[in-house]
C-alpha cells in the first residue's frame, strides 16, 4: 500500500475515533504524543496524530518534500526507523539510500547516519548527469533486512540525453553509466574515485574493476547473471572484504579506501574472456572455411613415387 494511502485511512480512522475514545484513555494518548481524543478536536490534529502513529509503527519509512522536481533542483529525504540497530561499537545506526532512474540504472547509492531520534535526512541533487532523463525516478532505503521506497517525478531534464538501458552491444553503445565487460554493458556507479578499466578471469569465475580512488567510497555494480551468476566473495587487492552488501535485485555495493586498486566480484560462473560477438565472428569464420572447401573441391593429394 503507498505510504500517501496510508496516511489517509488512518486519518479517517482518527477522525471518526475522536468521537467515540472516552476521557480514561486520554491520559494514554498524551504518553504516546498524540492530541486528546473528544467531540470537535481539530481534523489536522487527528490527521497529525495518524501520521505519527503510521511512521512510528512502520519498521522502516520515507518521504520527500514534493512529488515533483525539476533539474538542479534539490530533493529533500526524510524518513524514520522504528528500531534502529547501530552499526557497531559507538557507531550510528545507518540507512543505504540508492536512487535509480525510469530505466532502472542507479543514480546514487548512499550511507546516512540516523538520528538519536530515529530520524533521517539526506539532500539529493538532480543537477548531476545521473539525473539527465526525464521520468520516474524511485528512492530506495534500507536498514538491515527492512526496506522502503518513494517515487519522484523528474521534468525537463533532457538537457544531457537521455540514459540508455543495459544491452548486450559493441563499446560505443554503452551509457555513461555502464561499464563495458567484454561485450556486455554493466550499469555502475562510484563515488570516490573513478574506475579505469575492467576485465574477467573465467578460471575463478571473476569479475575484475580497477580503480582510481580520490577518498574512501563506493563502487556499485548491478551485473545481469548472464555477466556473472552465484557471487560469494569480494576482494579489495587481493584480500578478501567483509565491507560490501547484497541487494536483493542483484545489485553490488562494495566499500573501498583510498588506497585500493582493484576489485573483484567472485561468483559461480563469469562471462567467457571471448564473449558473444567473438563467438559468433569465430562460428561465422569456420562455416566460410568449410563453404569455400566444398565449393572449390579441395583436397590433399599424396604425390605418386
Amino acid at each position: 500500500m503507498n505510504i500517501h494511502t496510508s496516511f489517509v485511512l488512518l486519518a479517517a480512522l482518527a477522525v471518526a475515533s475522536a468521537v467515540t475514545i472516552s476521557s480514561a484513555n486520554a491520559e494514554e494518548f498524551k504518553d504516546q504524543g498524540l492530541p486528546y481524543a473528544c467531540v470537535g478536536c481539530n481534523t489536522d490534529d487527528s490527521i497529525a496524530a495518524a501520521k505519527t502513529h503510521l511512521i512510528n509503527d512502520m519498521p522502516i519509512s520515507v518521504w520527500t518534500d514534493k512529488d515533483e522536481y525539476m533539474r538542479d533542483d534539490i530533493i529533500t529525504l526524510t524518513g524514520h526507523v522504528s528500531n534502529p540497530v547501530k552499526a557497531g561499537t559507538g557507531a550510528s545506526a545507518q540507512v543505504t539510500v540508492m536512487v535509480k532512474n525510469s530505466v532502472g540504472a542507479i543514480v546514487t547509492v548512499d550511507q546516512i547516519g540516523v538520528g538519536d531520534d530515529k530520524t533521517f535526512q539526506t539532500a539529493l541533487n538532480t543537477g548531476g548527469k545521473m539525473w539527465s532523463s526525464d521520468g520516474i525516478y524511485t528512492i530506495y532505503v534500507q536498514h538491515n533486512q527492512n526496506t522502503n521506497k518513494v517515487q519522484v517525478a523528474l521534468e525537463s531534464g533532457m538537457a544531457d540525453g537521455p540514459m540508455q538501458p543495459p544491452s548486450a552491444t559493441t563499446p560505443e553503445d554503452c551509457a555513461s553509466d555502464q561499464l563495458m565487460v567484454v561485450d556486455m554493458c554493466v550499469p555502475y556507479m562510484i563515488e570516490g574515485g573513478v574506475v579505469t578499466g575492467t576485465d574477467v578471469n573465467t578460471n575463478d569465475g571473476a569479475l575484475i574493476i580497477m580503480i582510481e580512488p580520490t577518498d574512501y567510497g563506493t563502487l556499485t555494480l548491478s551485473p545481469s547473471n548472464e555477466v556473472i551468476n552465484g557471487v560469494f566473495m569480494i576482494l579489495v587487492d587481493n584480500e578478501q572484504s567483509d565491507d560490501y552488501k547484497m541487494m536483493e535485485d542483484g545489485t553490488i555495493i562494495v566499500w573501498f579506501g583510498p588506497e585500493a586498486e582493484v576489485v573483484e566480484i567472485i561468483g559461480e560462473y563469469v562471462i567467457p574472456e571471448f564473449g558473444t560477438i567473438a563467438v559468433m565472428i569465430l562460428a561465422a569464420a569456420i562455416v566460410s572455411i568449410i563453404a569455400v572447401s566444398a565449393r572449390s573441391r579441395l583436397s590433399i593429394v599424396t604425390p605418386r613415387v
